[in-house]
């Protein structure tokens, strides 16, 4: 029989832990969601049905989460750049989706798995997400969130992620490991040139968001621009 349990994540202050450690740390295999708890705390919901304390600030749990996947900062900003958004970058891995609930500055954002979920609706202007667990554990999770947020959010997120595999498709082709049947050849030769020249694109905006983020440290305004400029050039020969 599945068991659901319901968390409401707009009362804080009533939530019980199962622990407070250090020791754990979240994973796509192993973790729900994830917020803010005060300024010095992570409330993480496990997929095994605990509820646990981290003794770091949200932000320091994603950037180790981010370090942990190989997910760059610089490579998430052009990702969702590409896809025309700029607020509310999640963590993407292809089918793997950290997806943030609100704009990541929002102190009430919630980190959730989008692969574990499986039903949204929306009541009393909050919305209600249903994730699927371990050993046919389920769980309700109260969200204070506009529900068309939540949705373009997610949606943002999908597009990425299907930006991702859209170009490994095209490089494990490239790479002569994906085979195509003769009948689906020509459709599927179009389709890798557009991946080809998507791919090409997307590491190019890879290089200027690297560009952006790291010389302005060390260089002026306008030197950053030559640089930038003396890049783009370099690229698009």
């Amino acid at each position: 029989m599945t068991k659901c349990k319901t968390i409401d994540l707009t009362r804080p202050a009533e939530l019980q832990f199962d622990e407070e450690t250090a020791s754990f740390q979240p994973s796509w295999k192993n973790t729900i969601l994830m917020t803010a708890y005060g300024k010095e705390r992570t409330l993480v919901l496990a997929r095994d049905g605990r509820c646990l304390l981290l003794p770091q600030p949200l932000q320091k749990v994603l950037d180790q989460f981010a370090s942990d996947n190989g997910i760059a900062d610089y490579e998430r900003q052009a990702l969702y750049d590409w896809i025309g958004v700029h607020k509310g970058r999640g963590y993407i891995a292809g089918n793997n989706r950290l997806v943030p609930t609100h704009g990541t500055t929002n102190p009430a954002v919630v980190y959730y798995m989008a692969y574990y979920l499986y039903h949204t609706y929306e009541a009393g202007g909050r919305v209600i997400a249903s994730f699927h667990g371990r050993k046919k554990r389920n769980f309700q999770v109260i969200i204070d969130t506009g529900y068309k947020t939540f949705v373009r959010l997610l949606q943002a997120a999908d597009d990425a992620a299907k930006l991702q595999l859209d170009i490994l498709a095209w490089q494990m082709h490239s790479y002569g490991v994906k085979k195509v049947h003769k009948r689906q050849s020509v459709r599927f030769y179009d389709m890798c040139s557009t991946k080809r020249l998507m791919c090409q694109d997307l590491r190019k905006r890879w290089m200027l968001e690297f560009c952006h983020q790291v010389i302005p440290d060390y260089c002026t305004p306008e030197e950053c621009k030559e640089i930038e400029e003396r890049v783009r050039r370099y690229i698009e020969k």
